[in-house]
């Protein structure tokens, strides 16, 4: 018995529990590790990743992409602030930084709001990546998580499909 346990216990660290190491998603449009415990929502009508796959009430992680946009570097930050407030229905949104970046080797802007929900007051992280499209990285973490710093890394991690490097 005491040897069919360690053998046991030996394959699952041989093999793993089912679990990567990392959170790595992969698709036609992009790759990433996301952060740990995200997972892509069933049903969605957008790409979207939440914790264990449940967006109600919980941080979640959106990605849209649309034809490359040429006014891209000539947004400044009002512009960001009303596009976002009207694209997004938010009750209030305060825009508190935005600053120039780059994604896997891309021009991109980081756009960090606090928007207010009907459940409060939350941090709201935009990245616009200018590649072949513009692609378009949110993050909502509710007031009780904290995965900014994740979403942070999950960007510096990911790679866009089909651009010329």
């Amino acid at each position: 018995m005491k040897r069919a346990l360690v053998l046991l216990l030996a394959a699952l660290l041989v093999c793993g529990c089912g679990v990567s190491a990392s959170n790595r998603y992969v698709s036609d449009v992009f790759e990433a590790d996301l952060p740990d415990s995200f997972e892509r929502v069933p049903n969605a009508d957008i790409l979207c990743f939440a914790p264990y796959g449940d967006a109600l009430r919980a941080s979640s992680i959106t990605v849209y992409t649309t034809e490359l946009n040429w006014y891209f570097d000539s947004f400044d930050a009002a512009e960001y602030e009303t596009a976002l407030m009207e694209l997004c229905g938010y009750e209030s949104l305060t825009l508190n930084d935005v600053q120039s970046c780059r994604v896997d080797g891309n021009p991109a802007r980081r756009i960090a709001c606090k928007v207010e929900i009907d459940q409060g007051t939350h941090d709201l992280i935009l990245y616009a990546v200018s590649a072949e499209r513009t692609y378009f990285f949110t993050l909502l973490n509710r007031d009780s998580d904290s995965f900014v710093a994740p979403f942070d890394q999950m960007m510096q991690s990911l790679k866009l499909k089909g651009q010329q490097s």
